[in-house]
């Protein structure tokens, strides 16, 4: 027996990130906020299982579900964990064919209604999923139609059908963690890496937003909060950091923003208020700085607030590329940014990409001087691929109809560059090997890092995550 569509009654609901063969494992802020959403508006009982923190099975996951009784399970799903995601949801539903099942994040929100062509998910949330996932359930639970509801693909009249994008929520201030169900505690104790970076100075340490958004609309990436940039006050960001160090004793902010720095005064002022309020906390900043949009204060309050690491997403450094991807950054500027910023004695990291349309291998080689030259301590020189959902992915992929090729990062299944596959993977490999034995990077991350092993092991490990990642392509 199936869902009974007529009486529908919500009371419990489990939000699962499934197992998968991503090695770090972050607190899942995306359900976090989720949770903190619906507590706000509802009543339910959540419950939140983390498979990848506890490497879970699939079986232990559905074991949980079912033993709890959950009316309705959300499964956050990154593109790359797709191929588990939809295994795990096929054993929830033939466990508990009475279950309702939606699958919400960059894999539901990139293919729209084709996320239905797996008859064991009932719904996907497109895009930012706080309004769309609580309409979604109010909307069952009230038996009224729900093709109104925007962000929100599913089946009408056993037709896949996407309803169409929502507006982002202006006002995120608006917006919570709902730190107390993740229980940071459980992150700090484990032996997995649970930060973004292999690079980090402290356990207890968690990811942190204070943005929402980028306006530059790159062709390669999928952004799922969209291009409008959306700001948290400074007053909201200090006030959730407050919480943060005195109900978890965290030591590290991770801050994932996608252009922190975009309105640069009020980037400032958070950074001025760390400094001042002396949480004596340490920066990261994973995601990557706008380079072209710094200045000699903001790094000077980087450095003042705790930073220890930035990264710099160059990508390319011929500048029709630049135009051509939509970033279109003063590569002057940011190449100036990142000797300021090792010069300050913050850790230095790029990121670059190989493979563009048409890419020729000189102009492949001038990205790769730039890596070279730079003050970068370390980098990672990544394969383009079009991934559904992008503009390149829509420009490339028409027709295509085997998704489950484009969530696969370790292969080279898809070369767009006038350069051979054979000659792709040399300048790669030759790429990695001469970035990291220079003897500038030898001397600087390690004979320059703090003399412990913890620091000197994730440096190690950061070097060998960057070459690992080129062996496989």
């Amino acid at each position: 027996m199936g869902v009974n569509w007529d009486i529908i009654k919500i009371m419990k609901i489990a939000l699962v990130r499934p197992n998968s063969i991503i090695v770090s494992c972050p607190p899942p802020l995306g359900l976090g906020y989720l949770a903190g959403y619906l507590k706000k508006h509802r009543q339910d009982e959540i419950m939140l299982i983390d498979a990848r923190r506890w490497r879970m099975r699939d079986k232990e996951v559905v074991g949980q579900v079912k033993e709890w009784g959950a009316d309705l399970v959300g499964i956050s799903v990154l593109s790359f964990e797709a191929n588990e995601a939809v295994r795990l949801a096929r054993l929830i539903k033939e466990s508990m064919p009475g279950v309702i099942l939606v699958l919400g994040g960059a894999y539901p929100s990139s293919i729209r209604e084709r996320v239905l062509e797996e008859q064991t998910i009932d719904f996907g949330v497109v895009g930012e999923g706080e309004q769309s996932f609580l309409e979604l359930i109010s909307g069952l639970e009230q038996n009224r139609g729900l093709e109104g509801i925007s962000g929100v693909s599913l089946r009408v009249n056993g037709e896949a059908r996407f309803v169409g994008y929502r507006e982002p929520i202006k006002e995120i201030d608006s917006l919570e963690v709902d730190w107390e169900l993740i229980q940071p505690e459980r992150y700090f104790s484990s032996r997995l890496r649970t930060s973004q970076s292999t690079l980090r100075r402290s356990r207890r340490m968690v990811s942190f937003l204070t943005s929402r958004g980028c306006p530059y609309g790159c062709y390669f990436c999928h952004n799922i909060f969209g291009r409008r940039f959306r700001a948290r006050s400074v007053e909201n960001v200090l006030k959730e950091i407050d919480y943060l160090v005195k109900r978890f004793q965290v030591e590290e902010l991770e801050i994932n923003d996608d252009t922190f720095n975009l309105n640069l005064e009020r980037a400032k002022k958070i950074l001025r208020e760390i400094a001042k309020r002396n949480y004596k906390l340490w920066l990261s900043f994973p995601n990557g700085i706008r380079g072209d949009m710094v200045d000699e204060e903001f790094l000077d309050l980087l450095k003042s607030a705790g930073t220890y690491r930035v990264s710099y997403a160059v990508e390319s450094a011929n500048p029709a590329r630049q135009q051509e991807m939509g970033k279109r950054l003063d590569l002057e500027k940011v190449r100036w940014a990142i000797e300021e910023t090792y010069r300050r004695g913050m850790h230095t990291a790029g990121f670059f990409i190989l493979g563009f349309p048409g890419e020729s291998e000189e102009e492949m080689r001038r990205t790769l001087e730039f890596a070279f030259r730079s003050k970068l301590q370390t980098a990672s020189f990544f394969h383009l691929k079009p991934f559904p959902g992008t503009l390149l992915g829509e420009r490339y992929l028409k027709g295509e109809d085997r998704l489950e090729r484009f969530y696969d990062y370790s292969t080279l299944d898809i070369n767009l560059s006038s350069v051979s596959d054979e000659r792709f993977r040399e300048i790669r490999k030759s790429a990695y090997r001469r970035f990291y034995f220079s003897l500038f990077r030898i001397w600087s991350n390690f004979w320059l890092a703090p003399k412990n092993f913890r620091t000197l092991r994730s440096i190690y490990d950061a070097v060998l995550l960057s070459i690992k990642d080129s062996v496989n392509y």
